[in-house]
């Protein structure tokens, strides 16, 4: 194309302009590319953190929990007062009850309501609608033994669990002997009774791929807690209240 005004000026020729347009698809191109990579890398870091975050309140809220198991307890009424046995009044927590690789039952006022509770945590195996993962229950007290407590009402608490050994305890006759599992308040009285210290494993996956890596993100919390208050699970052991 030429131009004519007085002198004569050379302008652009078609192919210079064609060049011109695909350089500018081939950088506007680069650019939405290096922008969905980044928005995609950001989904997978809020996802990670969104999975680290849920997994890290399941600890603190079992910590909570565990912190009240066993409380309050016989020592804490007057002569009397409870039914016989005392373990199966409502108005008293006898502290751990059930303890397995997966399950993690025990009773106390975890609320400060005054109120008895009965709290099951449960790993669910099942897969699918975002399991395996780890539910809890909290109901009230009945007068009853409390291996017969329920029916649970579970919740979902942490969704994508990869491990099924999440729960160990601890006896406090020997510091830091681990107990074998599993145990429960009635056939395994004495060991339960000392036990004194709950630990928790979680290995969890996220939902999404990591777009560099191709792989769902895994972490792994860890969470100890010293029990604060006695058992009855059998009287004359060190956390009995009987």
């Amino acid at each position: 194309m030429r131009i004519h005004n007085g002198s004569q000026q050379q302008g652009f020729s078609f192919i210079e302009v064609l060049m011109s347009i695909v350089l500018l698809l081939v950088m506007t191109s680069v650019i939405f590319g290096v922008m969905k990579k980044a928005l995609a890398r950001s989904g997978t870091e809020q996802a990670k953190l969104d999975m680290f975050q849920s997994g890290r309140e399941f600890m603190d809220q079992m910590s909570r929990d565990l912190h009240q198991a066993g409380y309050p307890n016989p020592q804490n009424y007057s002569a009397g007062t409870l039914i016989t046995p005392n373990s199966n009044d409502h108005r008293a927590a006898v502290g751990l009850v059930k303890i397995t690789d997966g399950d993690l039952w025990f009773e106390g006022d975890v609320d400060g309501s005054g109120v008895v509770s009965v709290i099951q945590y449960h790993l669910d195996t099942s897969t699918g609608g975002g399991c395996p993962c780890l539910r809890r229950s909290q109901i009230v007290k009945s007068d009853a033994d409390p291996l017969a407590q329920g029916p649970a009402t579970y919740q979902v608490e942490v969704q994508g669990v990869q491990n099924t050994d999440i729960f160990s305890a601890y006896r406090g006759t020997t510091a830091g002997t681990p107990v074998t599992l599993p145990v429960d308040f009635t056939s395994d009285a004495s060991t339960v009774a000392a036990i004194d210290t709950v630990r928790a494993v979680l290995t969890v996956q996220s939902q999404y791929k990591d777009p560099e890596t191709k792989e769902k993100p895994i972490s792994t919390l860890i969470t100890t807690v010293r029990l604060n208050n006695c058992s009855q699970a059998k009287s004359g052991q060190s956390m009995s209240c009987e």
